[in-house]
Formats: C-alpha cells, sequence, structure tokens
C-alpha cells in the first residue's frame, strides 16, 4: 500500500521519498517531455537516450549506448558537451545552458541545451528544438526594424508618451519640428513641448486620464511650443496600447501652422472681397489712366520731334534755296548769315539725331563708356565755356566755388558733360534773364540702384530760379514719353535730354533726382560713387 496521499508531490519534498522513487518520478517526466535528451556518467560515457520529432543522433541505440561522447556524438555536440562537463565539474548544483544550430535535409535548424547533474551523479542533456522561436524572433526584429524604418521617416512628429506624461520616443520629424534631440527629451514631461496652460492641453490629459476608445484617431488642435520658445498651432492624434508596465499612448502631431495662415488668409479675403474687387477695379482704372496718359503723351513727343526736325530741315533747305537764287545778287555779309542760319540748323538736327541714338544705345545696353578719375570741377568749366555766348546774351551767371579741392570722381567725362548741357539746357528754358545758376558740392553715402550696399559719394546740386517744377512730375520728367507741364504749356523741345542724363547717371551707378527748393526754383541733385572699386 503506498503510505503518500495523492496530493503529496515529489518535488516538493523530495527528501521525503525514497531515491528510488524519485528517480523514476525523474524518468517518467523526462519520458513525457518531447525534447531530445541524453544522460551519461562524469567521465562521458552515453547510459541513456530518448530521440525526439525533430533532434535525433540519427543512430540505432546500440551503436552508441554504453560507448564514449566522443564516439557516438557529432562534432559539434561533442564540443559542447565536452564543455559543459568542465563548468559542471566545479558547479554542481548549476545549470550548463547553450544555443547551437545543425542541419536537417539542408534546412538550417536552431537548438537549446541544458546539462544538469543528476542525485545519482550522472549528467542530463535535454535538447529542445528552437527553430520556430528564432523564426519568430527573426520576423519580430524584421517587423520592429521596419516599423521603427517607417516611423523614424515619417512627415509627422511621432511620439509615444507613458500613463505619467513621460516621453519613451521621438522620431526624426518631432525633432525638426521641436528643435529637440531624441536624447534631450527621453523622459522628460510632456510639458517641454506642450506646456501648462496651452490651448488644447486639457483634453490631451483627460484623454490620458479617462482613455475612452471614442476618441482613438480623432484629431485635437492645439498650441506647441519649440525649443527656441516660438510658439505655433498644431493637430494632436492619440492612439493607445497596452504593455507590460501599464498603458501608454501614441501621439501623431501635425504643424499647421501654414494652413492656419491659409485659413487666416482665406477668411480675411472672403470677408473683404467687396473691398479687394474695389481696390483691383480701382487699380485698373488707374493703369487705364496711366496708359492713356502714356499714349498721349507719346503723341505729344511725336509731335514734338516731327515739328523739331522738320524745323531745322526747313529752314536748311529754305537757306540753301535762297542763298542758290541770291549768290550773285546778295552781299557777303548777307549769305554769311544764310550759311550761319543753315549751320546752326543743321547742329539743331544732329543733335535731335544724336539724342535719339543715344535713347537707343541705352535700351539697347549697348552704350560705351571710359571710366577714368576726372575733375567735377573742370568738366563744369568746360560745359559752362560752350554755353558762354548764350549765357552772356541773357545775362545768366552760374556761380560756383572755383578755388581748392578738385571735386574728384571716377567717370566717364564726355557723358557727364553731357548730363551737365541737358540740365543747364533744361533749366534755361524756364529761368527769366538776369538771373543764376548756383552749383554746390555734395557728398554724402548713398546705396546704387544695382547693389545692396552704401558707397562714398560726391556730386553736385545745380538750383535755379525759375518756377520750380509741379510736384507731380518731379520724376516724370526722367521719362522718354511725359514731359512736365510747364513743356505742355508751350515750351519748345523733345524731352529726351534728362531721360538720356538719368540712364547715364544709372549706368555710372550713380543717382540723378530733381526737387523744388523751399524758396523758389528746382534743384536738380547728381550723385556719383567716388571710387568704383567700392561697387564690388
Amino acid at each position: 500500500m503506498n503510505p503518500f496521499k495523492p496530493t503529496d508531490r515529489i518535488w516538493q519534498n523530495p527528501g521525503s521519498f525514497p531515491s528510488g522513487e524519485v528517480l523514476r518520478e525523474l524518468e517518467n517526466l523526462l519520458r513525457s517531455n518531447p525534447d531530445f535528451w541524453l544522460k551519461f556518467t562524469v567521465d562521458g560515457r552515453i547510459v541513456d537516450y530518448k530521440p525526439s520529432r525533430y533532434l535525433s543522433i540519427s543512430k540505432d541505440p546500440k551503436d552508441f549506448l554504453g560507448k564514449y561522447l566522443s564516439d557516438g556524438l557529432p562534432g559539434y555536440l561533442i564540443a559542447i558537451a565536452t564543455e559543459a562537463i568542465e563548468y559542471l565539474s566545479e558547479r554542481r548544483n548549476q545549470v550548463f545552458w547553450k544555443e547551437y544550430e545543425y542541419t536537417i535535409d539542408g534546412d538550417i535548424r536552431y537548438a537549446e541545451v541544458r546539462f544538469v547533474v543528476l542525485y545519482d551523479g550522472h549528467i542530463m542533456s535535454t535538447h529542445r528544438d528552437i527553430t520556430e522561436r528564432k523564426r519568430l524572433e527573426a520576423a519580430f526584429l524584421e517587423s520592429e526594424s521596419r516599423f521603427l524604418s517607417m516611423v523614424q521617416n515619417a512627415a509627422d512628429s511621432i511620439l509615444i508618451i507613458s500613463s505619467e506624461g513621460l516621453i519613451q520616443f521621438f522620431n526624426q520629424a518631432a525633432e525638426r519640428i521641436f528643435g529637440y534631440t531624441q536624447e534631450e527629451v527621453l523622459g522628460k514631461n510632456i510639458e517641454i513641448i506642450i506646456p501648462s496652460g496651452s490651448e488644447g492641453k486639457d483634453s490631451l490629459y483627460n484623454y490620458m486620464e479617462r482613455s475612452p476608445s471614442s476618441s482613438i484617431g480623432i484629431g485635437s488642435e492645439l498650441v506647441a511650443v519649440r525649443k527656441s520658445g516660438e510658439k505655433f498651432p498644431c493637430e494632436l492624434s492619440i492612439g493607445e496600447f497596452k504593455t507590460k508596465h501599464g498603458h501608454m499612448f501614441t501621439g501623431i502631431i501635425r504643424d499647421i501652422s501654414h494652413r492656419k495662415m491659409q485659413e487666416a488668409e482665406l477668411y480675411q479675403y472672403r470677408n473683404h472681397l467687396e473691398d479687394l474687387v474695389e481696390e483691383q477695379t480701382m487699380a485698373l482704372k488707374i493703369a487705364k489712366e496711366v496708359a492713356e496718359e502714356a499714349s498721349y503723351a507719346k503723341s505729344l513727343f511725336l509731335a514734338n520731334i516731327s515739328h523739331e526736325l522738320k524745323t531745322p530741315i526747313h529752314a536748311i533747305l529754305s537757306y540753301a534755296e535762297l542763298g542758290e537764287e541770291k549768290s550773285g545778287l546778295s552781299s557777303p555779309e548777307k549769305l554769311k548769315e544764310y550759311f550761319q542760319i543753315i549751320d546752326s540748323s543743321g547742329k539743331r538736327l544732329l543733335g535731335l539725331l544724336e539724342n535719339l541714338l543715344d535713347i537707343a544705345k541705352l535700351e539697347a545696353g549697348k552704350m560705351r563708356y571710359i571710366f577714368e578719375r576726372h575733375s567735377l570741377k573742370d568738366t563744369i568749366k568746360h560745359v559752362i565755356s560752350e554755353m558762354k555766348a548764350i549765357l552772356e546774351k541773357r545775362s545768366i551767371q552760374i556761380i560756383f566755388d572755383q578755388s581748392g579741392e578738385r571735386w574728384e570722381a571716377e567717370f566717364d567725362y564726355e557723358r557727364i558733360q553731357q548730363v551737365l548741357r541737358n540740365i543747364f539746357a533744361n533749366a534755361l528754358k524756364f529761368i527769366p534773364d538776369k538771373t543764376n545758376i548756383e552749383i554746390t558740392k555734395i557728398e554724402r553715402e548713398f546705396i546704387p540702384k544695382m547693389t545692396k550696399n552704401y558707397v562714398r559719394g560726391i556730386g553736385l546740386q545745380i538750383r535755379d530760379y525759375g518756377p520750380g517744377i509741379p510736384p507731380e512730375d518731379l520724376d516724370k520728367i526722367f521719362e522718354k514719353f511725359i514731359q512736365s507741364k510747364q513743356v505742355k504749356a508751350g515750351t519748345k523741345g523733345t524731352g529726351l535730354g534728362l531721360s538720356i542724363s538719368r540712364e547715364i547717371l544709372n549706368d555710372h551707378d550713380g543717382l540723378l533726382y530733381a526737387e523744388n527748393h523751399s524758396e523758389g526754383g528746382a534743384v536738380f541733385s547728381l550723385l556719383l560713387p567716388q571710387n568704383r572699386r567700392d561697387l564690388k
């Protein structure tokens, strides 16, 4: 009769059972186990063996039972068993464990083996096939790698947050958007990017506390903050998953600054559409008026230039014909007068043609300049000497300081003379006789049209004592086909001189502009770079 109760368990108290009973129980457990096992002595002689479905030595037991490990096992198992015997000889109460791989019909499989010392001093090795587990682990690692690659390269910020609000994961898009590296935020509270009091913050924490399934995937808008302190609107979608450590939350954050700006612009546009239509209508009306004015100015220009061309041509032809008829009858003095009129008309016609050619060259960018260092004073003196006759006839004086420094700059000598002639000629059209034209030097820094840097400048202010320029015409007088109202009132001329002058100054990287003096009269300002190397 069995003295033990059915509820007694050998492995709860093996010392209370006979050793034979314990060994039988152990053997029953081992034989019912699906693993492959070997039992051998400390010196390596095989005493028992049980195959399994996957693992076996593929030999008849009688061919290796009673033999030593080195005679009955494959080489890879001999090496593992030798290492285990050496290990357990010093640690009899411990377990030796190792993984290895083997091949069946060309298929690589994996196993793990455990070696233990039994009560009777024998050593038991239990071999378990772990191929499927290894394949699952590899598949899991591949899946995890694929997931991490997908998450890291996502366009939106993706975070993983613990139920305590601590950041556990921070992808590359989040690093770009918020300005933090992952190392800077891991383990930090979500408040580092969504501070207390931010709009939408309560909804985030309420979700983390209640975790309602109906809220999963639904985006909510809130205000986040970058590392720089800049706040920006964003959209947050939250998901939830469970781990052995508790609930975790995924947060997908999208920067919606651009979208918000577009929505604001759309709202502004929708609410001010009527104003925009009115503004555009007004702009079209202004553009139409400008086009009509330009067309009128062009027609006026063509009429003026036709007159300017026909007048000297008519004079040349008329006096040439008259001279031919009177050549034998008129006195030498009279013939000289005819030739002088022909000469004057020819020069006038030549000047007009030169202006038209200059305009064509300037527009085509083919005007050639020789930039050298010259004195502005000497240039003014040369132009005054050319105009001496008309100035004396009208008792007009050009006043400027002719002593001291030379007012030097780098410019094309001939072209700046042309500019000065045009400015003086323009003044002479309007100013009364017996008045002055005053010239003063100016020096200041300025930004040339085609550059962004200041350069040192030197130039002239030329003031007359005429009627001045209508304020609305101060810039128009430099345009090709638009002239001042003073010209439209009856003053002759094409108005090309000032347009050509400004183009020449632009090509010199300088400035030419007009204004009215507070005490009357017009002031033309001409400014040139002192050194052209400053333009680089």
